[in-house]
């Protein structure tokens, strides 16, 4: 997380080509006095031009898709991963899928189209749309991994005759014949094959088509879709894997935001890329408009980038637009499937074989390598320091009053019955009724955001700090916020607090926590953190003393999460390693504590900055007692040993890995990366159970019903030294 010092915020919905071009030129020049955040509902964004070749089995995931986060940090915006569902130009903010808003000065639209599944009956329930392409690719793969399970020949269809479905139609043939299968496959369009394109590139492809044994259907559109039908004009064709390639729609959401569209709803702009009903709105890709109709090809939302970037900049500091002049005529390269293409650049001459596949190669290739090897070193946080005027300390350092009062405003925390003062009534402190005969349990927790978003670093602030209620078995009652504020211009620092604490108060009203005050300051840096209390009998509290040796110990969520940040923070972590790290992190473990509480467990406690093995080594010196723990069992965020391998660690690695000093470790090599992970600092991590033998069947049960995917990761044992307890660390494996 950077400091602050900007004055404007630009929203950029969408991680399309256009977006991340104009992201790696702010990376090479950054706009002055702009804060940039890009809101995508991927961490990865699907390169077009290599998706036909990722099918086929010629490139990974990883090679046709661009990092979004790794590339926002290069270039020094945040990064949301959140859906857009709707645009307010009057008031300038955007609706996420969340419930949340993202407010903003300056709003590029990039948000792309999609198949065109409501124009014909069935096809919504049936088909499968090409975008999004995650979403299609882990439906492809599971097809094939069912295919190669059944025997048969299946039926596969492809609606759309255009350049999308004949090259989706030769790289399913190509990625079936790398492993071996067969299957019926149909190509079906309304009209001619590849309309548009010069009769000899037709004729090219069709020759294709016909040597992979792909049944072209032509002048043929679909009136209906039923289940495992397609009802045609004169016939009915069956499938049993019905993928849908035709037409192009922009997400609903355009249209009703009261921007002007056209009749597919994409934005209609000028020629400067702008929304025609607001200057503040621009739009790029294939969701735009232009006044020129232009084909939906990714060359145009390649070329408009230029055009994007250098307009943002001249808006912001008030200098004449840009005009966006489209090319007449573009390379067009199909791919043929099986490592060959076909190649025109409008009526002139046509080309084709492997040399133009290797020619399509090297161009997406170098494409793609804009977005990794080539992007320039990240920028230093806190770079804008020098720059900055002196900021104040102390009670100086707060918040105003009008910022604070204008986040604060629209939230509704619940309200609890005994509390008699809280944010509505701005007393000095929080006023609670207490039961006499329950125990006030209260902990606090503060930290620095780790990540772009202040919505979701509120959520995981919140969880985090309620964790060590639910390790207690206490029922959370109310809270505090401690809140530190980016230096920033007052009206984005107000957007940030209103949108932390829109994400705290979403998981302090699912625990019932109440939120009745909390205090706000400014520096360097956001952090937010949480003094929460809660309350339970002192007989259905749960202590670290309670183990005894034959309990098991259960883990209800994976490790890895410090690895994790500290990859990010570097820029070595993948997209979807910071999902699934993230994803972990929002789980709460109240779910945990309400599935296990009637079994009773001897001692639990929750896994966090100590990491597992200081943790459970706390259990084990209050219990007396010794434990073992079978690292082949322990739960890892993906990608955790991998990045352990590459030396990874957080910066409170060295103290946490002298608790290795009290292990034994029988046929655990030193370098064994497991240990890093057993140390590995959590945030928001899970909870550590210790649970008699008798109980374990029915308490994994309740586990697994209540969503917690836990596992058993050893042993209490009995305490074998006087002075201290020490840990067993085994493989399972002999």
């Amino acid at each position: 997380m950077t400091s602050g010092g900007a004055e404007h915020d630009l929203l950029l919905a969408g991680g399309g080509h256009s977006h991340a071009l104009l992201l790696r030129r702010l990376a090479m020049k950054p706009i002055p006095g702009l804060r940039v955040t890009l809101v995508s509902p991927e961490s990865l964004s699907a390169y077009s031009g290599m998706l036909p070749g990722l099918i086929a089995g010629h490139y990974s995931l990883t090679q046709t898709h661009i990092d979004l986060p790794r590339l926002c940090q290069a270039s020094g915006a945040r990064f949301v991963r959140a859906r857009v569902t709707g645009v307010d130009p009057r008031r300038r903010f955007v609706h996420l899928h969340d419930g949340g808003t993202l407010d903003y000065d300056w709003l590029s639209l990039d948000v792309g189209a999609t198949p065109d599944l409501e124009r014909v009956p069935g096809a919504a329930t049936e088909a499968v749309a090409v975008k999004p392409v995650s979403a299609f690719h882990q439906r492809w793969h599971a097809l094939l991994e069912k295919l190669s399970r059944q025997p048969g020949e299946p039926a596969l269809a492809v609606v759309g005759g255009g350049a999308g479905g004949t090259e989706m139609a030769l790289a399913v043939r190509q990625a079936l014949r790398r492993r071996g299968l067969n299957a019926r496959i149909d190509l079906i369009t309304a009209g001619e094959l590849l309309p548009g394109y010069p009769p000899a590139v037709r004729r090219r492809i069709g020759r294709r088509l016909e040597d992979a044994a792909i049944q072209l259907h032509p002048h043929s559109p679909v009136r209906r879709v039923e289940a495992h039908t397609l009802k045609l004009p004169d016939r009915g064709l069956t499938f049993d894997f019905l993928l849908w390639c035709t037409g192009a729609r922009a997400p609903a959401w355009l249209a009703d935001s009261g921007l002007s569209c056209d009749e597919q709803g994409f934005v209609r702009v000028n020629e400067t890329l702008q929304s025609i009903d607001d200057l503040r709105v621009f739009a790029s890709g294939d969701c735009a408009a232009f006044p020129t109709p232009l084909p939906k090809a990714g060359v145009y939302a390649v070329r408009q980038a230029d055009t994007l970037a250098a307009n943002l900049r001249a808006v912001v500091g008030g200098q004449p637009l840009r005009r966006f002049k489209p090319q007449r005529r573009y390379l067009s390269l199909l791919s043929g499937g099986n490592r060959d293409a076909v190649g025109s650049r409008g009526p002139g001459p046509t080309v084709s074989g492997t040399w133009v596949w290797r020619w399509k190669d090297r161009i997406d290739r170098a494409f793609m390598a804009k977005f990794d090897q080539r992007l320039p070193a990240m920028p230093m946080a806190n770079d804008n320091l020098t720059t900055q005027p002196m900021h104040c300390a102390g009670c100086g350092a707060k918040v105003g009053a009008t910022a604070l009062q204008e986040a604060l405003a629209e939230l509704r925390p619940v309200a609890r019955d005994n509390s008699d003062a809280g944010l509505g009534e701005a007393d000095d402190a929080a006023v609670i009724r207490w039961p006499g005969e329950r125990r006030l349990v209260q902990s606090l927790d503060y930290f620095p955001a780790f990540i772009d978003d202040p919505y979701l670093f509120g959520r995981i602030a919140a969880l985090h700090s309620l964790s060590d209620l639910y390790a207690m078995n206490a029922d959370p009652h109310s809270a505090l916020a401690n809140v530190c504020l980016a230096h920033n211009h007052p009206r984005l620092q107000g957007r940030d607090l209103k949108r932390l604490m829109a994400g705290a108060v979403r998981e302090l009203n699912q625990a019932n926590c109440s939120l009745v005050g909390g205090h706000t300051i400014e520096g360097p840096q956001l952090a937010a953190g949480f003094t929460v209390n809660g309350s339970a009998l002192p007989e259905q509290l749960w202590h670290k003393s309670g183990a005894r040796p034959g309990d098991r110990l259960i883990v209800t969520k994976a490790l890895g999460t410090g690895v994790q940040l500290a990859a990010a923070m570097q820029g070595l972590t993948r997209g979807p390693w910071l999902d699934a790290a993230l994803e972990n992190m929002l789980a709460s473990n109240g779910n945990a504590r309400d599935a296990l509480r009637r079994f009773h467990p001897g001692a639990c406690t929750d896994i966090t900055g100590f990491g597992l093995l200081g943790h459970l080594l706390e259990i084990c010196e209050q219990s007396g007692c010794d434990a073992r723990l079978d690292l082949d069992t322990l739960p890892l965020l993906p990608g955790t040993l991998e990045l352990i391998e590459r030396g990874v660690g957080s910066t409170l690695k060295p103290a946490n890995d002298q608790v290795l000093a009290r292990c034994q470790r029988p046929r655990v090599a030193d370098h064994d990366p497991r240990l890093a992970a057993a140390t590995d600092p959590q945030t928001s991590g899970g909870l550590l159970f210790c649970l008699a033998e008798e109980h374990l069947s029915e308490a994994l049960a309740a586990l697994r019903q209540a969503g917690v995917p836990a596992c058993v990761a050893g042993a209490i044992t009995v305490k074998n030294h006087k002075a201290f307890s020490t840990l067993t660390l085994v493989p399972t494996a002999p």
